[in-house]
């Protein structure tokens, strides 16, 4: 394989790139091969390993640094990221079994992730709801046993105060929580590539 086809097949692989961060990375390893010259081609595709692996770095990395430039983390900018990081992951040249346990790792992690996401929420929701319809029962029975309804409806105020409280941490935490699950994600790509090159 020469340079020209090295850089095709890259290209290829990182076609789901924007176009300025496309060009950016061929134009980094054009230069690259121009650097090593013609004749250091073979030498220099080694060094790299193969397209898959490049590409596989590059939509990693892209993916990290674009989740950690962005000024507003969005829901979509994040599932984007972990797109990427999938992707690379499995545009990776990676073995079998390697591959099987990455992506098992992977979609088990993301499944703990989103179940405790939804558990917190549930918890949240349940209070707040749990407050809300303490207050309608309260106020339902209050001409037929007022102590009993002032009861209700006090304890439907803390709940939907708790329920209201706890909503701004509990989503500052989640959205912690989904950021630091992609970074780790990432890391573990990379970790886990290194020892696929070491190995090759």
């Amino acid at each position: 394989m020469d340079s020209a086809s090295y850089l095709k097949k890259l290209r290829g692989k990182l076609r789901r790139l924007p176009a300025h961060e496309l060009d950016a990375a061929l134009a980094y390893y054009e230069e690259y091969f121009e650097e090593a010259g013609e004749n250091n081609e073979q030498q220099v595709i080694s060094e790299l390993g193969s397209p898959s692996h490049v590409a596989s770095q590059i939509l990693a990395d892209f993916a990290l640094k674009d989740l950690e430039n962005a000024s507003e983390k969005t829901a979509k900018k994040n599932m984007t990221a972990i797109w990427l990081i999938i992707l690379a992951i499995l545009s990776a040249p990676l073995s079998l079994p390697l591959l099987a346990t990455a992506i098992a790792l992977i979609f088990s992690f993301g499944a703990v992730i989103i179940s405790l996401i939804f558990a917190i929420g549930a918890g949240i929701l349940s209070i707040f709801v749990g407050g809300i319809a303490a207050l309608i029962s309260g106020f339902f029975i209050f001409n037929e046993h007022w102590p009993t309804a002032l009861l209700f409806m006090g304890v439907g105020f803390i709940f939907t105060g708790l329920g209201v409280l706890l909503f701004p941490f509990v989503a500052r935490f989640i959205k912690k929580t989904v950021l630091v699950s992609i970074e780790t994600l990432g890391s573990l790509f990379h970790k886990i590539t290194k020892k696929q090159k070491g190995g090759l």
